[in-house]
């Protein structure tokens, strides 16, 4: 990419500032605004911001703060060198310490769980949906980002939009998204389980008591919000006990109890006005599961057959061919999963195929995506498979027009330790065919190096990382570099060692082979099978 500088020799690297589209009309009422956040969800103010992002960067300026533990943004914005590719993995996580535990679909993002508490995420940040940042705009990623401010989670949940929740294991409960990075909900100390709503929110708490708030409004940048940063009404809601598990569709509310029975309950418009009293719903019994996300409420029974509600409150049956242990689903279509690890799908399918999805087996859940579908197998590996325009599936699009039709696996989030202490950072490791390839200038920040870009006529002719005495160079697309010393006492000779593969470009961020930070004199290790990366010093 050509330097917006007007230097020819030595630049440090810059992320371009940009502006987003101002809002048509304020919000004039609640309702309003409500709508407001369907229409987001439907692609409508996604389709503006994209359409005004087209022409600039997709990396934006974000300041020490935002991009965590003193990670910059990088203002490179091309993709990897030609012929780049994810390495094809079908290995199991059988024999590996993590693995990940719960995942949840969205509107072109991914959100995971993994066995340590730590939770990550890909696909798009437009408006802080991968919890890392709500300025810096990733187009697309596959490869998982760590959300640096949750740990010890338990559980997660994302209304679908953009808004999404996570369980800590103090009871804590933790929002972002729709234009906010990661922050406690006031209020709420003993939770057990979330749900995550586009108008209103619950937490199931430890005792088996519900409380709900209104699920706060876009906080869209450059624009002027009061209500966004207000503090949440809790409402506890009467009548219920003994919960096992919620869900919820618009303002509707669903609650299954301990002994199978399933009440409901109606949240107020106004955030000040409690919710309805909870009241039973007829013709549901001996229920183990239900979901209503984005649509009507579905049940599955102890006998492993799903119901479906219809507007008059009447009981359907749904697929009783199938023995199902587990489902989900969206306002277009359902996931169903068998008790032989099977899954069907049925409805407006991401793919457009109904019936089995013949390349999954002995899968555990689901998730019902916008337009991608996630799976969950015994051994905690997430596939995904349908729409893939930025990666949401977990790896690069394989047809046509951003389409995965076969399930992909998604990788395993890597962890990245710098003499010991682990890297916060708004840029992943990115695992690729042939090696792994770090954010270069977040690394250069923890090590107190230098990383810089030099540029000739407008055009990057070589980057410099320079440490204690040592200073590597490496010019673009070539699969060697050079180490020479600063040392003029005692000067070495400069070497020339090979690389798998070249520096690249990856959401944004200028990225290098993990072995190249070796000529610098450090141990650097990988290790695949536990997702991490050490990089220390020499003693």
């Amino acid at each position: 990419m050509c330097s917006d500088n007007q230097v020819s020799h030595v630049t440090t690297e810059k992320a371009p500032s940009s502006s987003l589209v101002k809002p048509a009309c304020k919000q004039q009422s609640t309702s309003l605004r409500r709508f407001s956040k369907i229409m987001f969800s439907a692609g409508v103010v996604s389709s503006l911001l994209i359409a005004t992002l087209s022409s600039v960067s997709t990396t934006y300026a974000a300041n020490d703060k935002q991009a965590f533990a003193g990670s910059v943004p990088d203002r490179a914005v091309s993709a990897f060198s030609s012929g780049f590719s994810p390495k094809s993995s079908q290995t199991s996580n059988t024999a590996q310490e993590l693995h990940y535990t719960q995942v949840a679909g969205g509107y072109y993002y991914t959100v995971a769980l993994r066995s340590d508490g730590s939770v990550w995420t890909w696909g798009r940040n437009l408006l802080g949906e991968l919890g890392i940042s709500d300025t810096v705009r990733y187009r697309h990623t596959f490869s998982p980002v760590r959300i640096p401010q949750l740990s010890t989670v338990t559980a997660i949940s994302n209304s679908g939009g953009g808004y999404s929740l996570a369980v800590q294991a103090d009871g804590t409960v933790w929002q972002w998204g729709d234009g906010r990075t990661p922050s406690q909900v006031p209020g709420i100390t003993d939770a057990k389980h979330v749900t995550a709503g586009s108008f209103m929110s619950v937490a199931l708490l430890r005792d088996g008591t519900i409380q709900s708030w209104q699920t706060p409004p876009q906080k869209l940048p450059n624009t002027m919000n009061k209500d966004a940063g207000n503090k949440p009404t809790l409402h506890r809601i009467s009548g219920l006990k003994n919960v096992v598990q919620t869900t919820l569709s618009g303002y509707d509310g669903y609650a299954l109890k301990k002994d199978g029975s399933v009440w409901t309950w109606k949240e107020a418009d106004n955030a000040d006005s409690p919710p309805s009293k909870a009241k039973p719903v007829k013709g549901l019994t001996n229920i183990t599961f239900i979901t209503s996300k984005g649509g009507q409420l579905m049940a599955l029974d102890s006998k492993g057959r799903v119901w479906r509600m219809d507007v008059h409150g009447k009981r359907i049956p749904y697929h009783h061919e199938l023995k199902v242990k587990t489902l989900d689903a969206s306002s277009n279509y359902v996931l169903l999963v068998t008790t032989k690890g099977e899954v069907y799908s049925f409805g407006n399918t991401v793919t457009g195929k109904q019936g089995k999805i013949k390349q999954l087996s002995d899968i555990t859940n689901v998730s019902a995506g916008y337009y991608h579908s996630l799976a969950l197998s015994s051994d905690g590996n997430v596939w995904g498979w349908g729409g893939d325009k930025y990666q949401e599936a977990g790896a690069p699009a394989t047809s046509s027009g951003g389409m995965v039709y076969t399930p992909v696996q998604a990788k395993l989030g890597t962890d990245i330790y710098v003499n010991g202490r682990l890297l916060q950072s708004i840029y992943p490791a990115v695992e690729t065919s042939e090696t792994l390839q770090l954010p270069i200038k977040t690394i250069a920040l923890a090590l107190g190096a230098t990383f810089e870009v030099h540029t000739a006529e407008g055009l990057i002719s070589h980057y410099t990382l320079k440490y204690n005495d040592r200073i590597i160079t490496i010019k673009p697309n070539e699969l060697q570099y050079t180490v020479s010393s600063l040392n003029k006492l005692d000067p070495q000779e400069e070497q020339v060692i090979s690389l798998r593969e070249p520096i690249g470009i990856y959401s944004g961020a200028t990225t290098a082979p993990y072995d190249m930070l070796q000529g610098l004199g450090l141990n650097v290790t990988w290790d695949s099978n536990t997702a991490k990366v050490t990089i220390d010093e020499v003693k």
